[in-house]
C-alpha cells in the first residue's frame, strides 16, 4: 500500500492527520507537478477527491458522510473545491459564507472530508483576504478558524500550511487625516493678468486715450470694493468669520458580546413533521408572549418526535425570521452537539423555569439584548464559535481569555442530558 501526494496538495497532507492510522500502513512519497495517486487494497485512484474519499473509506468512512445524501454532498464540495484560479476562490468563498450561516460545518454536524479538504484548498485565499473582506464573510472566517484549530499546529505545518489570525471584530476604520490649509490668499488671483492691462489696447493707434479710461474704471471698482468691505466690517452688517468644520467622530468599533443575544425558555406545546421536509420539525412554542411562536428545527435525525413533546428549551429570540420549505420560523431551539456529531440534545433550562424567563451568561447580567440581530453585523455568527458545554454537561460561552461563562436563569445553570464538551447551536 502506497500514496504518492503531490508537494503542493496541502488538503490530503493535512488529512492524513485526520487519519493517523493511514500513516503507519501507507509509504508516501511526495512528487512534484503531478497528480496525488493512491494504491490501497489492490486499488489505485488519482487526484485529491479520489484519494480522500478512498481512504476515509478505509480508515474513518464518517469522514465521507454517514448517509448516502451526506456522501453525496461531501463528494459535491469536494468537486467544486477543485477549482482553481483568484476569480473561481473568490466566487466559492462567497458560497461557503453563505452556506454556512446557521451551521457549524459544510455537511453533517461534524467535520468531514468537505471540511477538510474545502480547507487545505482555500489556505492560500484566505491569507490574501482584508480584514474588513474576513469581517464581511464571517461565517466563512469563522468556520476557517474552526477547522485550523481542529488540528495542531505541527500537523498544519506538515502540511505546509500556517495559522492564519482571524479576527471576527468589526475592523477599526482608518482616522482621517486633517485636510491641508489653504496654500495660498485670494489676492493671488491676480496673477490671471492684471486685467487693468485691457486699457493697453489703447496702444492700437489712435484709441490710445482708452487705455486711461481702463485705469480709471479699475480704480473706481477698487475704491467701491474697499467701502463696501469697510461698511461691511461696522455696526450689524459685521460678519463672524467662519467656524472651522469639525470633522466627524470616529465611529466607536462595536464590541460584540453574548448579552446581544436575546435568549429566554421556551415550552413546546405542540410538534408534527414539516410537510415538504423529512427532516424538520414545526413547533409551536410558549414564550410567555401574547401568542406562541412558530420555530422550524432540524431535528429529525437526532431526537424522535415524542421526546419533542411538551420540553422546556431555550431559544435564540431576535434572529431574522427565516422561511425553511415555506415555513417561516420566529427563533431558533439551542441545542449540543457532541464532537462526533452523532448526538444532537436540548439546551435545557433549570428546574423550576417558565416560559419567557431571561437567560443570560454570566457576568453578563442585567444587559438588555439587541430588538433584532441585523445580519450585516454577523452578532450570533461572532459569539457562536465560543458557546460549548464543559466536561460537566454545563452551557456558556468562552470569551477570548478562555474563561468560561455560564449561561444561567436566575441564577442556576443550563445543562444537557449526556453532551459534554460539545457545541451549542
Amino acid at each position: 500500500m502506497s500514496a504518492t501526494i503531490s508537494n503542493n496538495d496541502s488538503a490530503l497532507k493535512l488529512l492524513l492527520a485526520f487519519v493517523p492510522e493511514a500513516q503507519k500502513d501507507l509509504a508516501v512519497d511526495s512528487v512534484a507537478d503531478q497528480l496525488s495517486k493512491l494504491t490501497l487494497d489492490g486499488q489505485q485512484v488519482e487526484g485529491t477527491s479520489s484519494v480522500a474519499q478512498l481512504l476515509a473509506a478505509k480508515y474513518n468512512s464518517a469522514l465521507a458522510g454517514n448517509t448516502d445524501a451526506e456522501k453525496a454532498e461531501v463528494s459535491q464540495w469536494l468537486t467544486m473545491s477543485a477549482r482553481h484560479g483568484q476569480s473561481e476562490r473568490q466566487v466559492f468563498a462567497q458560497t461557503i459564507n453563505e452556506h454556512l450561516a446557521g451551521k457549524t460545518y459544510i455537511v453533517s454536524n461534524c467535520i468531514t472530508l468537505a471540511d477538510i479538504v474545502v480547507f487545505g484548498n482555500i489556505h492560500a485565499f484566505m491569507e490574501t483576504l482584508s480584514a474588513q473582506k474576513r469581517f464581511n464573510w464571517s461565517n466563512f472566517s469563522r468556520w476557517f478558524d474552526l477547522i485550523q484549530h481542529s488540528v495542531s499546529e505541527d500537523a498544519l505545518a506538515k502540511a505546509g500550511l500556517k495559522l492564519v489570525a482571524i479576527d471576527l471584530n468589526a475592523p477599526t476604520p482608518a482616522k482621517k487625516q486633517p485636510a491641508a490649509p489653504a496654500a495660498a490668499a485670494k489676492g493671488d488671483k491676480g496673477a490671471k493678468g492684471d486685467k487693468g492691462a485691457k486699457g493697453d489696447k489703447g496702444d492700437k493707434g489712435a484709441k490710445g486715450d482708452k487705455g486711461d479710461k481702463g485705469d480709471k474704471g479699475d480704480k473706481a471698482a477698487e475704491d467701491k470694493k474697499k467701502d463696501k468691505q469697510e461698511a461691511q466690517k461696522g455696526g450689524k452688517g459685521e460678519k463672524k468669520e467662519k467656524k472651522e468644520k469639525k470633522q466627524p467622530a470616529a465611529k466607536e468599533e462595536l464590541k460584540i458580546v453574548p448579552s446581544m443575544i436575546d435568549l429566554r425558555v421556551g415550552h413546546i406545546v405542540n410538534v408534527k413533521k414539516h410537510d415538504d421536509a423529512d427532516s424538520l420539525y414545526v413547533e409551536t412554542i410558549e414564550l410567555g408572549e401574547p401568542e406562541p411562536r412558530t420555530v422550524v428545527s432540524g431535528l429529525v435525525r437526532f431526537i424522535p418526535i415524542e421526546q419533542m413533546q411538551n420540553r422546556d428549551v431555550v431559544l435564540v429570540c431576535n434572529l431574522k425570521p427565516a422561511a425553511m420549505r415555506g415555513v417561516k420560523s420566529f427563533a431558533m431551539v439551542l441545542c449540543a452537539t457532541s464532537a462526533d456529531g452523532n448526538t444532537v440534545e436540548f439546551v435545557e433550562p433549570p428546574k423550576g423555569s417558565k416560559p419567557g424567563d431571561r437567560v443570560y451568561f454570566e457576568g453578563f447580567e442585567g444587559r438588555e439584548p439587541e430588538e433584532l440581530l441585523k445580519p450585516k453585523l454577523k452578532i450570533f455568527e461572532t459569539i457562536q464559535p465560543g458557546l460549548f458545554t464543559d466536561e460537566n454537561r454545563e452551557a456558556g460561552w468562552y470569551d477570548e481569555e478562555k474563561k468560561f461563562h455560564k449561561l444561567l436563569v436566575s441564577g442556576n445553570v443550563c445543562t444537557t442530558a449526556t453532551v459534554a464538551k460539545g457545541t451549542l447551536k
